[in-house]
């Protein structure tokens, strides 16, 4: 079965700028070609993404995705009550699940800011290694232990996609 993936304007608008090595791993790293006005005024009710940064194994194999998104949410104010702001969020997507990593509520960052928080991430934190093993231990966790079709668990409660396996040890 051939399947389809269409992505949404907010990922196909952007346009790769630079190509980045940040130790064992690449980074294609891209901006949007709307300035981040245009973007709140136009494309809010998609969550518009200014800058994203695709992380690549050494096999140059695609891993997960860093993204800087515009979006609505709320805080609270002086008062005690809530208020709606609109702020930049820099989120990790992650195979199965989507994590948010940083909050700027105050100011919009410029591209290199956005860059070096994620180089540092990737090289000072392990950021990698860690959000695969979270989202891994989030995927088993929504689960509830069991593997959805076409894959297992194994015997350390990773969840294993069976079409990875040699045909002859697929489980059943």
């Amino acid at each position: 079965m051939d399947k389809k993936i269409e992505m949404s304007p907010r990922w196909t608008r952007l346009v790769k700028v630079e190509e980045l090595e940040a130790g064992a791993y690449y980074v294609d790293a891209y901006c949007s070609p709307m300035t981040s006005e245009e973007l709140r005024e136009n494309n809010l009710d998609e969550k518009p993404i200014l800058y994203a940064f695709a992380v690549f194994d050494q096999e140059n194999q695609y891993i997960l995705s860093y993204a800087l998104e515009i979006r609505k949410a709320y805080r609270y104010n002086e008062e005690g009550g809530e208020e709606e702001y609109v702020g930049c969020f820099l989120e990790a997507f992650c195979p199965n699940s989507q994590f948010s990593c940083k909050t700027y509520k105050e100011v919009e960052p410029d591209f290199d800011v956005v860059k070096n928080t994620v180089l540092a991430y990737i090289l000072e934190y392990d950021a990698v290694h860690k959000m695969l093993a979270y989202d891994q231990e989030t995927l088993a966790h929504q689960s509830n232990g069991h593997a959805p079709a076409g894959f297992r668990v194994n015997v350390n409660g990773e969840i294993i996609d069976d079409g990875e396996m040699p045909p002859e040890k697929k489980s059943n």
